[in-house]
């Protein structure tokens, strides 16, 4: 109680902008009738060529053949210098890779090693890093995949966990 003036003060000042604060409130919630002064613009007159339609500057390219027309397009030949034979070069068979399956894998607690389970054409095999079996050579087990080569093709094999 050693500063009774600066208490009474600050208490009047908080009671005087408190008062404030309320005042503003009801006369927010009450409405002024007082009109508002609204500052307008008299309207700009535009040109009725700025509604106006811009040419159209665009060309069709109309050089394919008609995709509904029964007639086929006739192949251009080209005259060239070349002879006419092409090299051809045999393509490898397509891989079918769905009858690889990844498992899962075990691990081997004396070796320290995993051993995935994979399965090839409906055999189940069971393959540690390096083994190869039913061409299919198991190159990396990373828990998650598999990294094999099956008929000279390296490919990660995602782990199945669907029940079969």
């Amino acid at each position: 109680m050693k500063n009774k003036k600066l208490t009474y003060f600050l208490g009047f000042l908080v009671v005087t902008i408190w008062g404030l604060i309320i005042v503003k409130l009801f006369k927010a919630i009450n409405g002024d009738d007082e009109p508002l002064a609204i500052a307008t613009r008299p309207a700009m007159k535009t040109s009725l060529a700025d509604y106006a339609i811009p040419k159209d500057t665009t060309h069709l390219l109309l050089n394919y053949r008609d995709p509904f027309s029964e007639k086929k397009a006739e192949p251009v030949e080209k005259a060239t210098d070349e002879p006419s034979h092409k090299i051809i070069v045999p393509q490898k068979p397509a891989i079918n890779w769905n009858n690889i399956r990844y498992s899962g894998y075990i691990h081997n607690a004396g070796s320290k090693k995993l051993i995935a389970m994979v399965n090839v054409n409906g055999k189940e095999l069971m393959l540690s890093e390096g083994e190869t079996a039913e061409q299919v050579k198991l190159i990396k087990n990373m828990k998650d995949s598999i990294k094999i080569l099956y008929q000279g093709t390296k490919k990660f094999i995602p782990l199945n966990n669907k029940s079969l």
